[in-house]
């Protein structure tokens, strides 16, 4: 990791070394932090779908949703409920809060996606943007630059999706 980022801050001085406008570096800068903005999500993306796949969720939010529990409770404990619809009932409560922590991942997972797409078009227009401003060479370094942020990033998402869920608490089925 220590030599991506090296080699990062490499690429930004010699980009810098280009004797640039200020509307280069501007446009740089901003299809830089666009990239950025993708991976981010990207990242999020990939973090989410395998916290769906593994059946563990952030636990903010189980504790939040399974605090709903603490109103049904009192009613479940009472007496009068003899012991098979009081464990019909809690066996329906359990599923319909189950299933709703997945499909309240599932509507996250399809926000992501979309400000996922909407940084991509962000990114189109200022690359569109590229030729009319920048020389070839320029063009170049912002592209390695883009290179090396992908590589760095896909090592970063690696790294975390195998060490991140060993201690990420498991949603039971029940």
């Amino acid at each position: 990791m220590l030599a991506l980022d090296s080699n990062n801050r490499i690429l930004i001085t010699k980009f810098y070394n280009l004797k640039l406008t200020d509307e280069q570096i501007q446009l740089a800068k901003q299809i830089w932090q666009t990239i950025a903005n993708i991976l981010n999500a990207t990242a999020q993306e990939e973090i989410l779908r395998k916290r769906i796949f593994l059946r563990r969720l952030p636990s903010a939010y189980d504790k939040m949703i399974n605090q709903s529990m603490d109103f049904v409770e009192p009613m479940l404990s009472n007496k009068v409920l003899d012991k098979d619809r009081h464990a019909s009932l809690i066996s329906n409560y359990s599923k319909t809060i189950t299933q709703y922590k997945f499909d309240l991942m599932t509507l996250n997972l399809d926000t992501i996606e979309n400000v996922t797409r909407g940084h991509q078009q962000v990114l189109m227009h200022l690359q569109n943007k590229l030729p009319q401003c920048c020389s070839e060479i320029l063009i170049q370094a912002i592209e390695n630059r883009r290179q090396a942020m992908e590589k760095r990033h896909d090592l970063y998402l690696k790294h975390k999706l195998h060490t991140f869920f060993d201690e990420a608490p498991a949603t039971l089925n029940e």
